[in-house]
């Protein structure tokens, strides 16, 4: 089996080859594509040109990774996220389907409702009400995913989490700048007060390849480690794992937090697919830590905070 992997500089498609690989699938690239950066770019090419080069390539199936990521990220460019998250998703779909290819896109939890399960799972079937722009085009574009192809999957991680390469988690943010600058304090729009269930990237990665090979197509699947913490224990571990306060480095915003309590089940999941995460959240975040500190020079997952603060732009107003 042959897939290609769309937004393959992104944090999660950066871990899928090898996911894809323990289970017999190649990781194939596509040629004769505009880019966007290092990678083709999904909504200036035609779905004619995605056709041939999909066709050229022999891919079996897509996976669909790229995506503007973050509330923060969608905020600071709302046209391009829309191009990307929308636009991008119904030509992959579009060409994909011409073609009679699967799509398997990686969606997001924050789809749902969550205000309304605060004391609750989420589930696959819970209610969907997304209440930041990143989650109304997340969803927007799951519905193009499900109308438009014949043969379709859709995962959705839960705080997925890892080395270099993270550059929305609390944990990569908070590691990246304690490591760099430990006078400087990083916003952060989470109530430390609140549950977070982060699942290793390493784990969702397998995951999806397990699903694509398991024939459990048209669905969808919530993953999740299923091991809930209290955001502030979850900075104590880190602090444990740097050897300082890394609460020094954090200014809380607990009032932006619109997730607040985000709890997932992954019951579904594990019901179709013979899967159970292996790394725990502990022994996750001391590796983060050491591959963050190893990283180079261009890896700064502060750079969409930065941005907002050279353009005077106050991303509160967006949560």
């Amino acid at each position: 089996m042959r897939v290609f992997i769309t937004g393959e500089a992104g944090f999660i498609a950066q871990n899928l080859p090898k996911a894809f690989a323990k289970v017999g699938i190649l990781s194939v690239p596509v040629k004769g594509l505009k880019l966007r950066g290092t990678e083709p770019c999904v909504y200036s090419n035609s779905i004619a040109a995605w056709k041939q080069a999909l066709a050229d390539a022999q891919v079996d199936a897509v996976i669909h990774n790229a995506a503007v990521v973050g509330t923060d990220v969608v905020a600071l460019d709302a046209n391009e996220s829309s191009l990307s998250n929308l636009s991008g998703t119904h030509t992959i779909c579009r060409a994909a389907q011409e073609l009679d290819i699967p799509v398997c896109y990686m969606g997001t939890t924050v789809i749902y409702d969550t205000a309304e399960y605060q004391n609750l799972q989420i589930r696959e079937d819970s209610d969907r009400k997304p209440r930041t722009l990143y989650g109304i085009q997340k969803l927007a574009a799951e519905n193009i995913v499900m109308t438009h192809c014949k043969k379709w999957l859709i995962m959705r991680p839960l705080f997925a989490y890892g080395g270099e390469g993270d550059m929305n988690s609390l944990i990569a943010k908070t590691f990246y700048s304690f490591h760099t600058d430990k006078t400087r304090k990083i916003d952060m729009f989470l109530d430390p007060l609140k549950y977070k269930d982060y699942l290793h990237v390493d784990d969702f990665c397998d995951a999806v390849a397990i699903a694509c090979v398991s024939d459990a197509w048209n669905t969808d699947f919530n993953v999740s480690a299923e091991t809930p913490l209290l955001t502030g224990e979850i900075v104590d571990i880190m602090s444990d794992a740097a050897g300082g306060n890394l609460k020094s480095c954090i200014k809380w915003h607990p009032h932006t937090d619109y997730l607040g309590n985000h709890r997932l089940s992954s019951s579904k999941f594990r019901r179709f697919i013979n899967w159970t995460p292996k790394i725990p959240i502990e022994a996750g975040i001391y590796e983060a830590w050491e591959s963050i500190k190893k990283a180079g020079s261009l890896y700064n997952p502060l750079k969409y905070l930065d941005q907002a603060a050279e353009k005077n732009i106050d991303l509160t107003k967006f949560y």
